[in-house]
This record gives structure tokens, C-alpha cells and sequence, in this order.
């Protein structure tokens, strides 16, 4: 792990970009069979790597090559020996990503047959422009409240990714199941009066939290309860001395709005690819 550490500060400094490459199931542990990954050396120098997530019949696929041993095919000897461990998966959807400023991945990527899927900003939180923290109440009229999900809120945790994220009840529960596998992430729900109204997850290391998989029931959503669990989670890290991060859709423009004006920052871009081969 502390090789693929170093490549990635290595090609981050370099290229001045920031690479997605999912350390919350790159440390799980491997019998779970969601993350995989592949790596070249020489003369015992880690010089490429390239990860896949699975995620039910979904995959993603992120990697990189050490500056200095590039366009000598490393990337593309990778990428084929991928395509045994993609195959044995069943994968009907395969993304592949790459920071948008990452002129080395976008040029390999350009090579392949593929149609651009979808792209998403990471945010960071950044106090000088956020509004005071206070555990806000919503214009609901109810006090939103946070507290760890339990195994009863397995189905409810189930039902409100399949309504946020447009998933089936199947697929969600798969996700669901590979998340509980990690145990590293914390699962929160977010009541409303004392009543499920929403959840997420947070993930933390190297004094960094990540917000993952923020939603709220459809027939709550615009009455604040998102922004006061936002608030709520931002003061609880800044306590904890740790940074906030989150992801957003390009196409999601309401949740841009809302991170924004809770004082988050966009700090990098992520292009995701579908292959079409």
C-alpha cells in the first residue's frame, strides 16, 4: 500500500491533479471481492498501477504510470491484463475515470472505444465562506438530528439510496452490502423530529472526512434538512480537526447550490467514461 501511496503523490505533484482511486476499498480487506487491482515494477520500483471497483454488475477503473516511464506502453499492458478480471465479473457497465486536467490519462482514454458517461466536481469545505454552524432547524419546523444507523435502518438506508440515487432496491442493497463489508465507513441517519428523513456516510483518514451518499426522502427535500445535516457534520469534524470532502454531479446543480452555499469549493474535476468495446 505504501508503494501505490508513493506513486500517487508522485503523479499528483507532477501532473498537478488529483487521482480518484477509492483508498476506502483499496483497504478492505480482500476477501470482500469488490476492489482489485494491478501494478508493474522495475527494477523494484512501482511504476503503474490500475485499480477496479466493483460495484454489483457496475465496474470503475482508475490507474496511472510513474512520469519518466510513460509511453512505454505500461498503461496498455495493464489494461489488458484487466480484461481477464472484467470478464469473470459479469460487468454489463464499465466507467473508466480520469482527472479532467490529466492530459496523459485523457490522451490514453482518447485510444479506446468510449462515450462519455458523466462528470463530477470534488469539494472541499472551506470556512472562510460558510455560513455560522449551528444544528439548524428546518423550515420543516422540526429539529434534524443525526445519529449512527443501526441494523433496523438497514432497509430504510436500502430504500432511500434506491429513491436518491436512482438505483433499484436490488442494486441499492447490493451497495448497501458492499459498504458494510469495508466497515470503515460510519452510516448516519438524519431524523426530522424524531422521524427517518435521510442518511449518509462518512469516511475517514489522515484527518480527512469524506461525505458520501447524502439523501433525503423526496416528499422532505427543500424544507433544509440536507443543509442543516451538513452544517451539523461540518462542526463535528472542525471539532474533530479533520477536513470535510464531498462529491457532486455536474447534472446535479441543486446539490452544487446547496455545498456551495455551505461553504464547500470545488478543488477538482473527475471525467467518467463508459466503454463501449
Amino acid at each position: 500500500m505504501r508503494n501505490i501511496e508513493e506513486l500517487q503523490q508522485r503523479c499528483e505533484q507532477y501532473d498537478g491533479i488529483s487521482l480518484k482511486l477509492n483508498w476506502d476499498m483499496l483497504r478492505q480487506p480482500s476477501a470482500a471481492g469488490n476492489t482489485e487491482w494491478l501494478v508493474t515494477y522495475e527494477d523494484e520500483l512501482l511504476v503503474g498501477f490500475l485499480g477496479l471497483y466493483g460495484f454489483g454488475s457496475e465496474m470503475e477503473i482508475c490507474g496511472m504510470v510513474r512520469p519518466g516511464y510513460r509511453r512505454r506502453g505500461i498503461f496498455t499492458s495493464l489494461w489488458n491484463r484487466a480484461q481477464s478480471i472484467i470478464k469473470r465479473g459479469q460487468v454489463t457497465t464499465l466507467l473508466l475515470n480520469t482527472p479532467a486536467a490529466s492530459a496523459s490519462g485523457t490522451a490514453f482514454l482518447a485510444k479506446l472505444p468510449l462515450t462519455f458517461n458523466h462528470a463530477e466536481y470534488q469539494m472541499k469545505w472551506n470556512g472562510n465562506s460558510s455560513p455560522s454552524l449551528s444544528a439548524d432547524a428546518s423550515s420543516a419546523g422540526g429539529e434534524v438530528v443525526l445519529r449512527p444507523a443501526i441494523q433496523e435502518d438497514t432497509p430504510t438506508l436500502i430504500q432511500l439510496d434506491s429513491q436518491g440515487f436512482d438505483m433499484t432496491e436490488e442494486a441499492a442493497a447490493e451497495v448497501y452490502k458492499l459498504h458494510k463489508d469495508e466497515g470503515m465507513q460510519e452510516h448516519i441517519i438524519i431524523e426530522l423530529s424524531g422521524q427517518t428523513a435521510g442518511k449518509m456516510r462518512l469516511y475517514t483518514e489522515d484527518n480527512e472526512t469524506w461525505i458520501y451518499g447524502l439523501t433525503v426522502f423526496p416528499k422532505l427535500r427543500g424544507l433544509g434538512i440536507g443543509r442543516s445535516a451538513l452544517l451539523q457534520t461540518i462542526e463535528r469534524e472542525q471539532q474533530n480537526y479533520n477536513g470535510v470532502n464531498l462529491e457532486v454531479s455536474l447534472d446535479n446543480p441543486n446539490a452544487l447550490k446547496l455545498y456551495e452555499s455551505c461553504g464547500f469549493v470545488i478543488v477538482n474535476k473527475q471525467d467518467y467514461y463508459r466503454y463501449t468495446g
